[in-house]
C-alpha cells in the first residue's frame, strides 16, 4: 500500500514545490509589471515634448495628421463661454461625469475647443471664463462613438464631434479639440487655462507604443511562468511514480 502523498516526511518536497511555484509567478509578474509599465511611458511621452504654437501643428480647417496625437501645444486667443458644452460620458477615478468644453477663438477667427476639466454634472460646474485664454493642452481627434445627441437643444452631448459643434457656431473649426493642462507657457507669462473649479481632464488618445517596447520584458514574464509550470508537472511526476507507485506509460508492443 502506498505512503500517504502528504506524511510529514514528504512535506519538505511539497513546501519545496511550493515556494518554486510562488517564486516563478511572482517573478513572471514583476517583468510583466515592468513591461506594462515601459509602454506606458512609451504611449504618453509625446505628453512630455515641449509645446509648440497651436498652429504649427494644426491649422483651421485642416485634416487632424496622426503625428498630432497628444501633442502639446500653446493655444491663446479669447474664451468664447456662450459656446461652453459638456460632453458626457466621461468616468473619472469611477465616477460618472461630463467634460466641461469652452471654445477659444484664436488669431485665425477660427475656434479649437477646450476641455477646461472634469465634473460630476454640468450643475456643479463653474462659470465659463471670459477674455484672454492662454494655455498648454494635449491635442486630441474628434471622438466619434456613433452616439445620436437625443436633444439637440440643450448643452450636453454624447462626444465631442466636430459634427455637433458646427451646428452650433458659425465660425470655423479647427479638425480636433484640446484637453487642458496646468503646464506653464513656454514663453512665460500668466496663463489662463480655465481650470479653476474644475478637476484635469485625462487626453484619452494617446499613440500607442512601439511593438518592441520593453518586449525582452514580457519573453521573461513567459519564461518564468514555464519555470513555473515546469516545477508543477516534475512535482506531479514525482507524487505519481515515486510516492504512490503508479509506473509510467508505456506505449504498446507495435505502436506507432
Amino acid at each position: 500500500m502506498s505512503p500517504a502523498p502528504f506524511a510529514p516526511r514528504y512535506w519538505p518536497v511539497h513546501l519545496l514545490a511550493l515556494a518554486a511555484v510562488v517564486a516563478t509567478v511572482l517573478l513572471g509578474r514583476w517583468q510583466y509589471d515592468v513591461w506594462h509599465d515601459h509602454r506606458v511611458a512609451d504611449a504618453t511621452s509625446v505628453t512630455r515634448q515641449d509645446a509648440v504654437p497651436l498652429d504649427d501643428v494644426l491649422g483651421p480647417d485642416a485634416p487632424y495628421p496622426a503625428s498630432a496625437l497628444a501633442r502639446p501645444v500653446v493655444v491663446t486667443g479669447r474664451w468664447d463661454p456662450a459656446g461652453t458644452v459638456y460632453v458626457s460620458h466621461h468616468r473619472q477615478a469611477g465616477r460618472a461625469g461630463v467634460w466641461v468644453v469652452t471654445p477659444v477663438v484664436t488669431a485665425s477667427g477660427s475656434e479649437i475647443p477646450v476641455v477646461r476639466g472634469w465634473v460630476s454634472g454640468p450643475k456643479p460646474a463653474p462659470p465659463a471664463p471670459r477674455g484672454r485664454a492662454a494655455l498648454v493642452g494635449l491635442l486630441q481627434p474628434p471622438e466619434s462613438s456613433g452616439v445620436t445627441d437625443t436633444d439637440p437643444t440643450d448643452d450636453v452631448l454624447p462626444d465631442l464631434s466636430v459634427t455637433d459643434l458646427l451646428q452650433r457656431t458659425r465660425r470655423d473649426l479647427y479638425g480636433g479639440f484640446v484637453v487642458a493642462t496646468e503646464r506653464p507657457l513656454p514663453q512665460g507669462g500668466a496663463a489662463s487655462t480655465g481650470m479653476a473649479g474644475l478637476a484635469p481632464a485625462s487626453a484619452e488618445s494617446l499613440p500607442g507604443a512601439d511593438s518592441a517596447t520593453a518586449l525582452r520584458n514580457i519573453l521573461y514574464a513567459f519564461q518564468w511562468w514555464v519555470f513555473g509550470a515546469f516545477a508543477v508537472f516534475m512535482w506531479w511526476r514525482w507524487l505519481q511514480e515515486d510516492v504512490l507507485g503508479r509506473p509510467r506509460r508505456r506505449p504498446a508492443p507495435g505502436a506507432g
